[in-house]
């Protein structure tokens, strides 16, 4: 179908304000933070389920791809319209629908932004865990598609472990209401998990109904630096399996913290080899001696292991400095070099030290640097090998550098991805870690919600029609 009849097709079921065809308009919608970058053929911005529902029918019936999109935080390429077609962006539907005190729970929009969410829920006493690093531009939708983690994960889990149902439209254009708004549900297959980190591949979601915790009243932080990274990740270790569950323990490297150091100017991160950021909290303020209870355990092993220099609050506003330290490396690094490939493996938390030291190798051997952080407590580390992309060696050298990482990871009983998901930047090492019988399952349930493949195309499985 022709350009112009799709977009006036468009506008007859929409409305003109919710179709979008200018340059500009569709340069915006063409990306996301993997930097790939693909044109579609116009932008929806649909206000309600109909709308969306509206467009898949069309875009079925006519067989154009159709791009779901939140608002574009993702880093593996998940909402680049390779193949043109629409770029469905759900930004526009953003209304938290209730929040529900009685019951703990939250209904929302999926162009609902994360922090704007969290500190509505805050407000009420209430606290919605998942706290990944883009939260005050990421939308909830989009951190459902991939199920995001964060800084919290090791002691709350991760974005699918607060999911209880949801609303979405199939590719044919079908309204899916899946799972329940009970805390407990065991009808029928779970097609609820099975939409959380499908990437946009199956449906687009709606409407996501939420569980909440009471908000933790009383916290803690502690910062560790250490002379090397074999100190800081030890410490981690031992902190793990003493056992103490703190809600957040994030690692940075050498090259991290140097970062952090000339981005902050704070004298405290200078000459520092290694550093741990770590948090204990409780829902309940009478609890608070357990809290100091524990942070002093962890603040016992690190200066065991080596720990040369120790901050330690909490007040909230102090902690918010301490929290800058890991809060500011995602710009910092750029320090290193202007192009970073960012990935985000995950290994059992035993082998983390010995897959940063692989990963510095690899980076040595291809002829480029690495900044490593990561959230020790659950064994997701964040790989940014930094490159000039102008210089060809360089950039030859990270694609290589990547494909290596990816063996290694496996070879150490790792994954492909924590909390990123696979989009198009992942999908040629599928095959790594997935089988052909596994890969086949997979394939044929897409084909169930997706029979023609319309819906955010070569994404997960690179080389699908």
């Amino acid at each position: 179908m022709q350009k112009e009849h799709v977009i006036k097709s468009l506008v007859s079921l929409l409305g003109a304000g919710k179709v979008l065809e200018s340059c500009e308009d569709l340069l915006s919608y063409s990306y996301d933070a993997s930097r790939g970058q693909a044109i579609p053929e116009c932008v929806v911005l649909p206000g309600t389920t109909d709308d969306v529902q509206k467009t898949l029918r069309f875009a079925s019936e006519n067989g154009i791809c159709v791009y779901p999109r939140g608002a574009g935080t993702g880093m593996t390429g998940g909402s680049v319209p390779e193949r043109g077609g629409i770029a469905l962006v759900m930004t526009s539907m953003n209304r938290i629908l209730g929040i529900d005190t009685a019951n703990l729970t939250a209904r929302v929009e999926p162009g609902v932004i994360l922090h704007e969410f969290k500190e509505a829920v805050k407000a009420k006493g209430l606290f919605y865990p998942p706290d990944p690093a883009s939260a005050k531009f990421a939308t909830i939708g989009g951190t459902v598609a991939v199920n995001a983690g964060g800084l919290n994960s090791v002691k709350y889990g991760v974005t699918r472990d607060y999911i209880l149902a949801l609303e979405a439209v199939s590719a044919r254009g079908e309204i899916l209401r899946l799972g329940a708004k009970t805390m407990k549900s065991k009808t029928g297959y779970d097609l609820t998990r099975l939409l959380v980190g499908s990437e946009g591949t199956l449906a687009v979601i709606t409407e996501i109904t939420l569980k909440l915790l009471p908000h933790p009243q009383y916290a803690e932080t502690l910062v560790l630096a250490f002379p090397d990274d074999a100190g800081a990740l030890q410490a981690a270790l031992k902190i793990i399996s003493t056992p103490l569950v703190p809600s957040t323990l994030e690692f940075m490297d050498d090259l991290a913290v140097h970062c952090a150091h000339i981005y902050t100017g704070d004298p405290f991160l200078k000459g520092a080899g290694g550093l741990l950021l770590i948090e204990f909290d409780t829902a309940n303020k009478s609890e608070a001696e357990n809290v100091n209870r524990e942070i002093n355990k962890a603040k016992e092993i690190g200066i065991r292991e080596g720990a040369s220099r120790i901050r330690q609050s909490s007040d909230p506003a102090e902690r918010e400095d301490l929290w800058e330290i890991r809060r500011c490396i995602s710009p910092a690094i750029y320090e290193v070099a202007p192009n970073k490939r960012n990935e985000d493996i995950c290994v059992p938390r035993t082998e983390i030290p010995a897959m940063i030291g692989e990963i510095k190798r690899i980076a040595k051997e291809n002829g480029i640097r690495v900044v490593n952080f990561a959230h020790a407590g659950d064994g997701n580390i964040h790989v940014n090998f930094m490159y000039h992309e102008s210089d060809p060696v360089q950039a030859a050298g990270t694609h290589k550098a990547v494909e290596e990482l990816f063996r290694i990871t496996i070879a150490h009983g790792g994954t492909l991805s924590g909390e990123h998901g696979i989009g198009r930047t992942k999908s040629a090492f599928l095959s790594l870690e997935i089988g052909d019988a596994e890969r086949s399952i997979m394939r044929q349930i897409k084909t169930i919600f997706d029979p023609q493949a319309i819906l955010n195309p070569n994404k997960i499985f690179k080389g699908d029609p």
